[in-house]
């Protein structure tokens, strides 16, 4: 059984639904569920936390309003597409920045939709080189005004706090040796704050501009995305996600208990967008799926020259071990001297922080940082090492020989039999050495023709049809 099956049995307590907040009645529990199984998670595979608050300066919080408030999303006429996502995925194309999981799709329907991005550590990618960007932080940013400015702190909604609180802890089934419970009630409390503050920011944005579907990436982690869906949903505006990255049977926003209350999938988007069909089978979401594919993938691809491929090894971070990715790169480093093979480290974009720390010794020995556009790597390199990671998957069309590690959290992820699979760094290199190992079809992965796929989602939902 997967780990996340042992703690989906929170789940079928019907008691865990019947914990609200004053406003609107809405549950506490769609707030932190992602929090509480993810936190859980991470505690028993030691995952370290990558997103812990760094410390801003004044000056730097001051530039950060000023850049909030310049880019907020106003003077925009009605629109029939809103795209809610983050600046983190931008990446680099000539002078400007290029967001890879929404661009494409606003491209399609440039005079209907707009992009609402939340920035990453206080950074605004700009300039871009789509028209209608704007940025999301604004909404927070009016809701803590207006709590400031009310101070309506609601004494019993910290008593409902504290009691949900004692009955999680209660009935979970993990024992945290972390901080996370004191996390989780914190949590709570900033949602009973600002909740009905964001609801009414969103409301009010939503009546403006009258959208007729509203796309959110991570809309399945609940959190500060539910405001989101359920000021969309009151005014009846479709909700929908787009597959940003990896899915799994273990991955707590795309997997639920089999018989959660009906009632529950108010806080869920209306439709899923998915990769292929891979996705969708190593999910349990109780929503309408389609297979769309992967826009920035499939138009990188088709952009790109055929190359020869090097000797040379990928090795992918997945944020999970970095002690154990250095130890693995440096012991690699060591033995491929005078060899035809050469080497590549290549770190998650959530771990910059991590190059001058963990990373440090695989700096200080001169391998090599592969920072450039992932598709132009993956176009040239023949071997892939690491774990579980959608480079891994991505790989896939680049004719890729691809390994990964034979780890109890790979296992508990994936099916890894559809790579090639090793225990150690040594068996990978004597396995590619001696060239045993085999090749990965992509077509179950990855959908073809997005753009159809796309155009006759969107057509139908505009054109009030039936999904």
């Amino acid at each position: 059984m997967r780990y996340l099956d042992n703690l989906l049995e929170i789940e079928k307590n019907e008691a865990l639904y019947s914990y609200t907040f004053s406003f609107k009645n809405i549950l506490m529990y769609p707030f932190i569920r992602f929090q509480l199984l993810q936190g859980a998670i991470e505690d028993m595979n030691k995952i370290p936390d990558l997103y812990a608050p760094e410390k801003i300066s004044l000056i730097k919080k001051i530039i950060y309003f000023l850049k909030c408030y310049k880019y907020r999303p106003i003077n925009i006429p009605e629109t029939d597409i809103i795209f809610f996502g983050s600046d983190v995925s931008n990446i680099k194309k000539g002078d400007s920045y290029f967001n890879r999981l929404t661009e494409s799709f606003a491209n399609e329907y440039k005079s209907k939709t707009i992009l609402i991005e939340a920035s990453f550590k206080t950074d605004f990618k700009r300039p871009r080189t789509y028209k209608h960007v704007f940025a999301n932080n604004i909404f927070n940013i009016n809701a803590a005004i207006k709590y400031k400015l009310r101070k309506n702190n609601n004494k019993i909604d910290l008593l409902n706090i504290y009691a949900f609180f004692d009955y999680l802890k209660d009935i979970f089934c993990y024992k945290f040796t972390n901080n996370m419970w004191e996390n989780i009630i914190n949590s709570l409390i900033i949602f009973s704050n600002k909740f009905q503050y964001l609801y009414e920011e969103y409301i009010k944005y939503f009546r403006k501009i009258a959208p007729k579907i509203i796309f959110i990436e991570d809309a399945f982690f609940g959190g500060d995305k539910i405001p989101v869906i359920i000021a969309a949903k009151d005014l009846n505006i479709p909700v929908a996600e787009y597959q940003h990255g990896f899915i799994s049977f273990s991955h707590p926003a795309y997997n639920y208990f089999t018989d959660i209350p009906e009632s529950f999938k108010y806080y869920f988007p209306d439709y899923f967008l998915s990769y292929g069909e891979y996705w969708i089978k190593n999910s349990r979401i109780p929503i309408k799926t389609f297979k769309i594919g992967n826009p920035y993938i499939s138009d990188t691809i088709s952009q790109l020259k055929v190359q020869a491929k090097k000797e040379q090894i990928l090795y992918i971070s997945a944020t999970i071990d970095p002690e154990g990715y250095v130890e693995d790169i440096i012991w690699l480093n060591n033995n491929i001297k005078n060899s035809e093979y050469s080497i590549l480290f290549r770190i998650h974009p959530s771990e910059t922080s991590r190059l001058q720390t963990f990373y440090k010794p695989i700096i200080d020995l001169g391998i090599q940082i592969d920072s450039q556009p992932l598709y132009n790597t993956l176009e040239t390199v023949k071997y892939i090492i690491g774990d579980i990671s959608t480079v891994l998957f991505e790989a896939t069309l680049f004719n890729c020989i691809i390994f990964i590690f034979n780890k109890s959290i790979n296992k508990n992820n994936i099916d890894i039999n559809y790579f090639n699979s090793v225990n150690t760094i040594e068996e990978f290199l004597n396995n590619i050495i001696s060239k045993n190992y085999k090749e990965t079809d992509a077509s179950y992965f990855w959908e073809e023709n997005w753009r159809k796929n796309y155009r006759k989602l969107i057509d139908s939902i505009i054109k009030d049809k039936e999904l």
